[in-house]
């Protein structure tokens, strides 16, 4: 079960880092299990939960964009339907391998499954760092000169973040200047394609771990929530997701390669601490 304090932090770290690619799924997942003990795959779920909070913040930011998804020959509209197939086609065989593979893949390994999951969000973050240090300057094309093409591929790109520690921001924003988008239009059309690809990411995890109602609570896999507690965690995050997307959007450029790298390496530099402690403290 959840509490109210974790529920706390589980809103401000999403909030927060869900629009900088730095991969808020493999840092909320890092901080599952390391602070809380959760297994991988629990603290995988939950993280992809308290995207729901984000999505509506986006909703909201977006909702004159929105509007024009009611016309299915508006160029937007086009951009979300390709971008979302896009993501289908590389998201859900990912999920599949990771939900399917990860307890059978790390039960026998000499080191513990924590150390090995630690490190490896660390190593993808920094991958996800040096792609982006290879962007361009700011481009000079906005989100409706997006073609079919563009917005397939762009999909492709977004599905590959479904594995814990690869940014889903970060790799869309960095495929949308590398093709000449500006800045401030990349980010945007980031942020759109985002809604439609947490509400499939959410169902699917519905799908594969079960969950039920209850008087008080729903329980999703193993893990229990009182109503309170879901519910203020989402609005939360959506409120706190508001805040920080409007600022990003004002500024004009932020060094996210830095970031990734940055925290990539003190990632695996923390796991390889905790890695340390436990091994002192069990002999």
């Amino acid at each position: 079960m959840i509490d109210i304090l974790a529920a706390v932090l589980m809103a401000i770290f999403q909030g927060i880092i869900e629009w900088l690619p730095i991969s808020s799924e493999g840092q909320l997942s890092l901080l599952f299990v390391t602070i809380y003990q959760m297994d991988q795959v629990t603290a995988v779920t939950l993280a992809l939960l308290l995207h729901l909070g984000t999505m509506m913040a986006v909703t909201w930011y977006f909702r004159e964009y929105l509007r024009e998804i009611i016309d299915p020959r508006s160029q937007i509209a086009k951009i979300m339907i390709l971008s979302t197939l896009g993501t289908a086609i590389t998201a859900v065989p990912l999920v599949l391998l990771f939900k399917s593979s990860w307890v059978s893949l790390t039960e026998d390994l000499i080191l513990p499954a924590d150390f090995i999951f630690t490190s490896l969000i660390g190593i993808l973050l920094i991958i996800t760092g040096l792609i982006l240090s290879k962007q361009p300057e700011q481009g000079s094309r906005d989100l409706p000169s997006l073609t079919s093409n563009e917005a397939f591929v762009l999909g492709l790109a977004q599905g590959i973040a479904a594995l814990p520690g690869i940014s889903r921001s970060g790799m869309t924003i960095t495929f949308l200047l590398i093709i000449g988008l500006t800045h401030r239009d990349a980010l945007k059309t980031s942020f759109l394609i985002s809604i439609p690809a947490v509400l499939g990411a959410t169902g699917l995890e519905f799908l594969l771990n079960g969950f039920s109602l209850s008087v008080t609570g729903i329980t999703i896999g193993e893990v229990y929530f009182t109503y309170p507690i879901i519910l203020f965690s989402i609005l939360l995050t959506a409120l706190i997701g508001y805040i920080t997307m409007d600022t990003l959007i004002k500024f004009k450029k932020i060094p996210y390669d830095k970031f990734c790298i940055g925290f990539g390496i003190l990632t695996i530099a923390l796991g390889l601490l905790f890695f340390i402690l436990q091994v002192v403290s069990q002999s």
